[in-house]
């Protein structure tokens, strides 16, 4: 089977970034969509990815910062709360600053948790600022899985996918996200499809029972290029030994 674990991460303030960020990267979107669409509506997308991951059946793991530019966490409570309670799995989107400290660390999770309700078993380093020491920290303060590692990005290998034990922690590489297909490896829209199908087949040639890791940022939804999540999905779920779980599904299978 090649599982996919699928995932986004929210990198911006419920609000959407400074206006002036928007406007220097509007060619990102359809010029009518852009016109029509309120600046603090074009980065949010939560309910879209909830509505078509509910129309294949599938479930994702949504990765939350605690420390937001010019926002709140908080903001995001009601989202979190319905994607949690609707089977969504919430984990931490650490930030680079805090990987190096334990308590850093332990604040954050304890945050989200307050917010979610939940244990957060999960974590993804912001900028995938992952370094060797990340495991033992994660392990200490309750997590089970990590997926902050990422070897290159233009490349992807049989080292950007699968997954390791590394001091009590499963780690899944980073294999397909949006930001590395568009910026680094030049991917067109109309060249997304082929790319995963290049990697799945790469992942079944490795192994039968294969993890390949996916970002499709929450933000990007509304872009060119990050339009196709829907037509993603569909392929994915076409093939006959391909299973889409969250973070803590494969933590059981793996276990």
């Amino acid at each position: 089977m090649q599982y996919i674990f699928l995932s986004h991460d929210v990198d911006w303030r419920l609000q959407g970034p400074p206006i002036e960020h928007i406007l220097e990267r509007k060619d990102r979107f359809e010029q009518e969509l852009f016109e029509n669409t309120k600046p603090e509506n074009l980065y949010r997308n939560i309910p879209e990815y909830m509505e078509i991951e509910e129309k294949f059946d599938v479930r994702s793991t949504f990765f939350f910062r605690t420390f937001y530019e010019n926002g709140n966490v908080l903001d995001y409570e009601d989202d979190i709360k319905q994607l949690q309670k609707l089977d969504w799995e919430i984990g931490l989107h650490t930030n680079p600053s805090s990987i190096n400290d334990l308590d850093k660390i332990r604040l954050e999770k304890e945050k989200l948790e307050s917010i979610s309700g939940k244990q957060i078993i999960g974590n993804r380093v912001h900028y995938l600022n992952y370094n060797s020491e990340l495991p033992e920290k994660l392990e200490k303060l309750g997590f089970s899985y990590d997926s902050s590692l990422r070897h290159s990005k233009n490349i992807i290998d049989e080292k950007e996918m699968g997954y390791s034990r590394i001091n009590g922690i499963i780690e899944f590489p980073v294999t397909l996200m949006d930001a590395y297909l568009f910026t680094y490896m030049k991917i067109q829209e109309d060249g997304i499809i082929p790319e995963f199908q290049k990697t799945l087949d790469l992942g079944r040639s490795l192994s039968e029972n294969n993890v390949i890791s996916v970002i499709w940022h929450d933000n990007v939804l509304k872009m060119k290029g990050g339009r196709m999540y829907k037509q993603i999905l569909e392929f994915l779920t076409s093939q006959d030994d391909v299973e889409i779980k969250r973070g803590i599904d494969l933590v059981k299978i793996f276990s």
